[in-house]
């Protein structure tokens, strides 16, 4: 299968924010197949236009409207009706300004106003004596609200256009040296009006942009700490069960309580047609199998990359369900052979964020890993079932079998001596005999198959009830010295038990021994158990190596990573020897 590369295209621009785990892929004719839409956020003044709170300028406003009404005051009192009008309309622009001042926005619209507010300033200077003007400090606030707003470049061109005009009316009232002068100084006081709004400027805008900056930070360790909660509630309710059923159901509801959608599929991978076969459906009808070479496009891309995929625009035969618009799709693996795969599905372009995405990447993993277990599981199970049924085909076909067999020779005698007019009661009871015997096996045996270890039935008690059964039906003095504290896990126990019963058992039938002695015992991290007879040992017993009993005894050790042993001992019987270190078995 053909991997295909993802290359970044020169220029590309970079959106949101960057996750590691995360491939984002779209289907439109814009962009090719296979281009990484993840990268860094870029930041620049322009994209979140600075803005200056702390400096009001209404202050500046009533100054300069106060030091206005000083000097017009004694000429309207004096009859200038003209100075009267404009010194009211001057009292109206003040109040509206300081109720709804300009924002200090570099903006075409805030451009706008401020030079409006400067025409309005320089037609009442002109109109009330140029410099003489009682109204020429009402360039002070507009040239600091330019700054402010724009820079000092900018006041200053505001500035200077105010200047030269007024300059150039009164050189023609007071003449060129004092209307020079004057004109001079007032372009001074309002360039040092432009230059210190200008660095306040510019001090608004550095703080902005270290306030975008810090809230960026701010908003990914948000995201970033909303995903490790999402992720641990994941974890923390992901299923620890070995059975696959419970597994699916659990993770998929959990999966379903997370991220919103509209179809949600989790395929199996059957190994043995290399298909992906539906097996948890949420909001799809009837899912279809895919064979592996014909995935659709999204689980295509997830089965290529080791990342989840993100699609934001779907075509109609690109998604699982009818009606896709946008896609999560991911293969799900473990000890890096795939296992299956998922598909979360939206009708709606673009529903999934990033923070859904690292969701369902998050969970993949050991979902992967939950079903594989599962399914190793349900290989082992099998496994010992199978060995179950031939022990059991074995005890019967040792026991019951051989005594229907001997039953069925004693019929045929009984027959054959009734032919011959032959007294048959002494065969009859004899069979009799036979038949509760065969009962008796059949009890016993079933008993056996019934003992187990439990949650409330540890090793030691199982070991010590099946002890006392033996010495009941077979005369054997049994002994139970089982010191292992604390208990073992219940698979290990269980596992552990069955090879002490296999022991015991062998012994029972095969050593002709008159004690059996079973011990335990826990060594800081080492377990040992032992199994042993004053019979006539292995030799004497002509025990195969290959017989079933030793091979599952075998088997079993090492499953459980344990070293078995078997031996005959010096003074006569056999031992059965187990070692195992806690933990190296989990």
């Amino acid at each position: 299968m053909e991997r295909r590369a993802t290359p970044r295209t020169e220029g590309q621009e970079h959106h949101g924010v960057s996750w590691p785990l995360v491939e984002r892929r779209q289907t439109d004719g814009q962009a090719p197949d296979g281009v990484d839409r993840r990268g860094d956020r870029h930041f620049s003044a322009a994209a979140a236009p600075p803005t200056l709170q702390a400096a009001p300028l209404w202050p500046f406003r009533l100054a300069a409207l106060t030091g206005a009404l000083v000097r017009a005051v004694p000429e309207i009192s004096r009859g200038n009706i003209g100075l009267a009008v404009i010194t009211s309309l001057a009292v109206v622009f003040t109040a509206a300004m300081c109720r709804w001042p300009a924002p200090y926005r570099n903006d075409q619209t805030t451009r706008r106003r401020i030079v409006g507010e400067q025409v309005l300033n320089t037609a009442a200077v002109l109109l009330s004596g140029a410099w003489a003007s009682p109204f020429v400090l009402f360039f002070v606030p507009t040239g600091m609200l330019a700054g402010f707003a724009a820079g000092a470049l900018y006041s200053t061109y505001i500035a200077a256009a105010a200047v030269s005009i007024v300059t150039v009316q009164y050189i023609g009232v007071e003449g060129v040296a004092h209307g020079l002068q004057d004109g001079a100084l007032w372009a001074g006081l309002l360039g040092l009006v432009a230059f210190t709004s200008g660095l306040a400027h510019r001090a608004a805008a550095d703080a902005a942009k270290q306030q975008e900056r810090a809230m960026d930070r701010v908003s990914r360790l948000s995201e970033a700490n909303s995903l490790l909660f999402s992720l641990q509630r994941v974890a923390q309710t992901l299923p620890a069960s070995l059975d696959l059923e419970e597994v699916m159901d659990t993770t998929v509801g959990r999966l379903r309580s997370m991220v919103e959608h509209d179809a949600l599929v989790v395929y199996l991978l059957d190994n043995a047609t290399q298909t992906m076969e539906p097996s948890r459906m949420s909001g799809v009808a009837k899912a279809r199998p895919y064979p592996i070479g014909e995935l659709p496009k999204g689980l295509q891309l997830a089965l290529d990359s080791p990342k989840t995929v993100r699609l934001d625009d779907l075509h109609s035969d690109q998604g699982i369900s009818a009606g896709a618009q946008s896609g999560l799709y991911a293969a799900l693996r473990a000890r890096g052979a795939l296992v299956g795969m998922l598909a979360v599905e939206s009708e709606k372009p673009s529903a999934f964020g990033q923070q859904q995405a690292e969701v369902v990447h998050g969970l993949t993993e050991p979902f992967g890993i939950a079903i594989d277990n599962a399914r190793m599981f349900l290989r082992i199970a099998t496994l010992a079932a199978d060995e179950e049924r031939k022990r059991i085909a074995r005890d019967l076909h040792d026991h019951v079998g051989s005594s229907l067999a001997l039953i069925g020779f004693e019929v045929d005698r009984a027959i054959t001596m009734t032919t011959h007019g032959d007294d048959v009661e002494p065969v009859l009871r004899e069979l009799r005999q036979q038949v509760s015997a065969v009962v008796t096996d059949v009890r016993e045996t079933l008993y056996d198959l019934r003992t187990d270890v439990s949650d409330t039935y540890d090793l030691s008690d199982t070991v010590r009830g099946f002890l006392a059964r033996v010495q009941q039906r077979s005369g054997l003095a049994t002994t139970a010295d089982m010191q292992i504290g604390e208990r073992l896990p219940l698979v290990l126990e269980r596992e552990l038990w069955q090879i002490i019963r296999e022991s015991i058992v062998n012994a029972e039938r095969h050593a002709k021994a008159t004690n059996l002695v079973v011990t335990g015992r826990r060594t800081g991290e080492r377990i040992t158990f032992s199994v042993r007879d004053d019979g006539v040992g292995l030799d004497a017993t002509k025990a195969r190596p290959d017989s079933y009993g030793l091979m599952g005894m075998r088997e079993r050790a090492n499953r459980l990573d344990a070293e078995l042993s078997l031996r005959t001992l010096p003074t006569g019987g056999s031992e059965m020897r187990i070692e195992l270190t806690e933990g190296s078995s989990n």
